[in-house]
């Protein structure tokens, strides 16, 4: 599996068109199965569903310059940020994959086994996110385009601008025309630990969590997938 470490904290559009031309290189047996390991500055991002002006208090987010931007799976409205540490993974539509219930159990299981570990926290998989002692601490949301694209997140440490302040959905009166997001409880495993978690413990976390998948091989994104996603780049402009 070839694993992109690729934490620079550049454009969220960027970041994202990226998860795209991946995939689209992937199901064109471009290149192998992939894992993902990244992050993005502030931003909100939508699931392909849905309308920024339903879930963003876009006035907030334009005085701060956080940038809305979409992703192309499904699912609900995140707001990412620095201490939020992101992994993608690239696989076939065949085996535990094929299904959309059993791929989301499958990687379930593998974090919550990693998080008991590493950190001897007890986390449970419900639905598509992570929990550990009933706060939210991973989401996750799959794309199927001639090859899976299951990505998902994992809270470090919170921000200093509280999820609130940008997402309309954890504010009374969210009604959204568009596909709705479903907030949880959200915690960071720093604040479940009782210490920082750095960012090189995250990476090693979810490096030991997928190691099953197969035999990891350091990688770069290809000049093609690069090229690819700036083509893309538009597309992933909420805004």
């Amino acid at each position: 599996m070839r694993v992109i470490l690729d934490l620079s904290l550049r454009d969220p559009a960027e970041n994202l068109a990226l998860e795209e031309a991946i995939l689209r290189s992937y199901g064109a047996d471009k290149v192998p199965p992939t894992l993902r390991i990244w992050r993005n500055p502030r931003c909100v991002v939508i699931g392909r569903g849905q309308r920024p002006e339903d879930e963003a208090d876009l006035d907030f987010c334009r005085r701060y310059r956080i940038p809305v931007v979409r992703r192309p799976s499904g699912g609900g409205a995140v707001y990412h940020h620095p201490g939020n540490l992101n992994f993608s993974l690239f696989l076939p539509l065949d085996g535990p994959w094929r299904d959309v219930k059993r791929a989301h159990e499958a990687v379930g299981e593998l974090l919550a086994e990693a998080l008991e570990g590493k950190f001897g926290l007890r986390a449970e998989f419900t639905e598509g996110s992570l929990f550990v002692e009933g706060i939210k601490v991973s989401g996750m949301a799959q794309y199927r385009h001639r090859g899976l694209l299951y990505h998902g997140t994992l809270l470090l440490w919170d921000d200093r601008v509280p999820m609130d302040r940008v997402l309309l959905a954890l504010r009374p009166g969210y009604s959204p025309s568009g596909v709705p997001s479903r907030p949880s409880p959200t915690g960071s495993l720093s604040g479940l630990v009782g210490r920082e978690v750095s960012v090189e413990e995250g990476v090693r976390l979810l490096l030991s969590a997928f190691k099953p998948l197969g035999r990891y091989g350091r990688g770069e994104v290809s000049l093609r997938e690069w090229a690819l996603a700036w083509s893309l780049l538009p597309e992933y402009r909420a805004l």
